[in-house]
């Protein structure tokens, strides 16, 4: 897969930006709050129909007023084609070869996987940061997946809404129980959903592992599903052991006005050499650690669209030392990955062993430099 032209029109501070990509490695660089960010933030909304920066895609829109504008051509093994994003206050329109389609439908065309400062919290922050990283990965294989929890939200405000009535006495036994039922049901499709990627990540570990840490480092993902009772069960049997612990805590849920235990709690260990880097991975470890998980996700990836997706990195040398620069640039670059990435440091990319277009990026605006 390979990204042949971005454009970006009143994004940020983007000044009507249009770039023709390589196939292989392209470094973006300048100073900080050039518009690096920004063009990276471009190609991951025409992805995903989604900023990595914010929820709320009006935020993107240039202080001068929209529409904001973002469209790209991009080959694929079925041929050539183009996406557009474009936002206007509220009003949003994801076109796919000119014809506008559901969010569902348009994500997961332009498969691409992506590593920025917001993803280090992924490790740094709490759970719900681990689940979103499953869920991202999820969708990117089954875009139905969304629907999948948008269905479980759904339902769990329903039944929490129903435990705040409760309290103090309230009626409600069997509705709850009808609740309880359909909360299992959805909440099994996200479980299998997630254990079965966790599984499959964790089984691409392997080969980036080997490549960024030859003295034979080893990382470990393992996925924490709620309730702890359901972690040593067959998939199978999830939606009768959730559907056991509901009732078993209902007094619990009525008293806390909403259900404390089901998907939404879920999280994911990462471990290295056996220490759990959400408490004490230093900023190196962290940085090390989400670059071989994103390798692992490129290769997952890969595999299912049958060619490699795009990859993009913003602060490529933050908290890596050279020689791991070195190692990431060639294992994207022997795989035969797109990569888009950013950097300060001008200097640093012309140390790179593989060949790469070199952008400048400044006040908004790029240029190619030979």
């Amino acid at each position: 897969m390979w990204l042949r032209k971005i454009e970006s029109d009143r994004l940020r501070n983007l000044k009507a930006v249009s770039l023709e990509l390589d196939a292989g490695l392209t470094v973006l660089s300048g100073r900080n709050g050039q518009g690096k960010s920004g063009i990276l933030e471009s190609i991951y909304l025409l992805a995903t129909g989604r900023s990595f920066r914010t929820r709320k895609l009006d935020e993107l829109i240039a202080w001068s007023g929209g529409p904001l504008r973002v469209a790209g051509e991009y080959q694929w093994r079925g041929g050539e084609s183009n996406l557009a994003v474009i936002q206007d206050d509220a009003a949003r329109a994801l076109l796919v070869d000119g014809r506008n389609l559901p969010f569902e439908q348009y994500i997961g065309r332009l498969g691409m996987v992506d590593l920025t400062a917001e993803r280090m919290q992924v490790l740094r922050g709490g759970p719900e940061e681990r689940r979103r990283f499953l869920d991202r990965g999820i969708v990117s294989l089954k875009p139905s997946f969304l629907r999948i929890l948008g269905e479980y939200r759904q339902i769990r405000a329903q039944r929490n809404a129903l435990l705040r009535g409760m309290i103090g006495g309230g009626s409600g036994i069997r509705q709850l129980q009808a609740w309880d039922l359909r909360l299992a049901q959805a909440a099994g499709r996200i479980h299998r959903g997630r254990r079965e990627y966790a599984v499959l990540l964790a089984g691409k570990l392997g080969a980036p592992c080997r490549r960024l840490y030859p003295d034979g480092t080893e990382l470990t993902l393992r996925y924490l599903p709620s309730p702890a009772s359901s972690r040593d069960s067959h998939p199978s049997e999830y939606d009768s052991i959730l559907l056991a612990a509901l009732e078993k805590n209902r007094e619990r849920d009525i008293g806390l006005g909403f259900t404390a235990s089901g998907p939404h709690r879920d999280d994911l260990v990462v471990e290295m050499d056996g220490t759990d880097l959400r408490k004490f991975g230093s900023a190196g470890q962290v940085r090390g650690a989400m670059v071989a998980m994103k390798l692992a996700k490129l290769s997952r990836l890969q595999e299912d669209m049958e060619e490699p997706p795009v990859f993009i990195m913003d602060d490529f040398d933050s908290d890596l030392d050279e020689v791991g620069v070195a190692i990431l640039a060639k294992y994207l670059h022997t795989g035969g990955f797109q990569a888009i990435v950013a950097t300060s440091k001008e200097e640093f990319a012309h140390r790179l062993p593989v060949p790469f277009r070199n952008v400048k990026v400044q006040d908004g605006t790029v240029s190619v430099i030979d």
